[in-house]
């Protein structure tokens, strides 16, 4: 599946070119956060990783067979509208249980359309699961709203820890910066 998604989709339908993606295994475990403005960007995402673990939202569940070919893919559903402890559980076991693991986290929540849309909609669940593990958080920013067979740039930030937070504007504080921090590695290539 992975030599599909490399060959078809990020050299075929789009030409994806990735940016500084040695800051992606500079360590054994992190959490991988892009922006998130098209459909197609977990599978620009996919082929760069190794043992990478995916939150997707609960609705593309539904039908029970694609739920069953997403979880043979590690793919997890997060209920969006309200809180997941479900989801939450199975993100924190993911670093518990493996020694070399990456889990992507859109930290957007949704596809952000519109540039007027940037900042509305922030899920906490990065920082928070990031600052209980320990573990290093890798910003991401995906070319925005790509069109078939255009270049699209997959640039990789420094990864980054966050101390342990103690409350609920400690964490929405950290989301903010790591959105900020999405968002700069936006740059003409």
């Amino acid at each position: 599946m992975k030599k599909f998604i490399k060959y078809f989709i990020c050299k075929f339908l789009f030409r994806v070119t990735y940016i500084d993606i040695e800051n992606l295994y500079k360590y054994p475990k992190c959490i991988i956060s892009p922006n998130h403005s098209s459909i197609f960007d977990p599978f620009f995402v996919y082929p760069m990783a190794s043992n990478l673990y995916i939150m997707a939202k609960s609705e593309i569940f539904k039908n029970k067979l694609f739920a069953r070919i997403l979880r043979h893919y590690n793919v997890f559903p997060v209920d969006r509208n309200k809180r997941d402890p479900k989801s939450l559980f199975t993100a924190l076991s993911v670093f518990k249980d493996q020694s070399e693991v990456q889990l992507l986290i859109f930290l957007e929540g949704k596809v952000v359309k519109y540039e007027s849309d940037i900042g509305k909609s922030i899920k906490n669940g990065v920082t928070f699961i990031a600052s209980e593990n320990h573990i290093p958080i890798v910003p991401v920013y995906i070319s925005r709203r790509p069109k078939l067979f255009s270049r699209v740039n997959v640039i990789l930030g420094t990864p980054y820890f966050i101390d342990k937070v103690e409350n609920k504007k400690e964490i929405i504080a950290e989301s903010k910066k790591l959105l900020d921090k999405i968002y700069d590695l936006r740059r003409d290539v």
